[in-house]
């Protein structure tokens, strides 16, 4: 498997020369902020927001249960009423570490509770205020959380899948890296799949673009780049992943991600759907689980009812 390089060479010296896997520390940071590039992002994303807010407003979650002691260690649950032994799908939301609420996923646990499934979302610290690692322990700490609870909601701790978007997806995928689990109290197979949606895996990327937004809030080395990443830290126990892209995303990032990852987890054995979305671009892939007649969701519903 491919490794960092961790040469003696200052990777940060000059924007245009090849840093990492061909690519050069600019093309990353236009890659990593390339939601900026997308017309009326900020009107788009307040839509979006709103409308989220009136869906949540409506369904009228089991919201701002505390699964951790920090003030930001938050999630909603989402459950239809009167069913048992639910599939539970935990949602890690997007915005390059560094932003964004758990609110928005009312849009895709709408659909979801239609077919019988239980959602529940997280909100977890967010840099610079917190380090990465600090973030991957409140995402672990969340899926502890609903391990050991969350049968008092309808849900079946035995078939927890995991989701996330952006940011979200990475997130998502620490929770299939190995050795954590007896800290948590877990068993190692606790996460029966991964739903992930525009992500990064290989976080080596970020230490080479000094300029991107995300990587001037977390400062990220690539000692802790390898670390954190899931990409070098493949399941032990495979299990089935969806992981998607948008056709309209940086080809040199999150194209490159997903195929990259889908290689590495199918070298463990795990049941891979690697999925291309037509026309979308990363503020499309936001909502694209509530897409019931896109090939994500149909994905999503073979999987946690095979």
């Amino acid at each position: 498997m491919y490794m960092p390089q961790k040469n003696t060479n200052n990777p940060l010296s000059d924007p245009e020369e090849i840093v990492y896997k061909g690519m050069t520390e600019n093309q990353l940071t236009e890659a990593y902020n390339d939601y900026k590039a997308i017309p009326n992002f900020d009107a788009l994303l307040k839509e979006n927001r709103e409308r989220a807010q009136t869906i949540k407003d409506r369904l009228n979650p089991i919201h701002d249960i505390a699964y951790g002691s920090e003030s930001i260690q938050k999630l909603d649950i989402y459950t239809p009423k009167n069913l048992k032994k639910m599939p539970v799908i935990i949602s890690i939301h997007g915005g390059g570490w560094t932003m964004g609420s758990k609110n928005p996923w009312a849009i895709s646990a709408e659909p979801l509770m239609s077919k019988g499934i239980l959602s529940v979302s997280i909100d977890y610290g967010l840099a610079p205020q917190y380090r990465m690692k600090d973030i991957i322990n409140h995402v672990r700490q969340a899926i502890a959380w609903v391990y050991k609870n969350i049968d008092n909601y309808g849900g079946d701790p035995n078939r927890l899948y995991i989701y996330g978007m952006s940011a979200g997806a990475h997130l998502a995928s620490t929770a299939l890296m190995p050795n954590w689990h007896k800290d948590f109290g877990l068993p190692e197979n606790v996460i029966k799949g991964l739903i992930s949606i525009s992500g990064i895996y290989d976080l080596c990327t970020l230490a080479y673009a000094p300029q991107a937004d995300s990587q001037k809030a977390l400062q990220m080395t690539l000692e802790e780049s390898e670390r954190d990443s899931p990409f070098y830290h493949p399941p032990e126990h495979p299990i089935p992943a969806i992981i998607a892209y948008g056709k309209k995303e940086p080809l040199i990032l999150y194209h490159l991600e997903a195929n990259n990852y889908a290689q590495a987890l199918q070298k463990t054995g795990c049941n891979i759907s690697l999925i291309e979305v037509p026309d979308a671009n990363h503020f499309h892939m936001i909502n694209e689980l509530a897409n019931t007649e896109g090939k994500v969701f149909k994905a999503v519903m073979k999987m946690l009812f095979k």
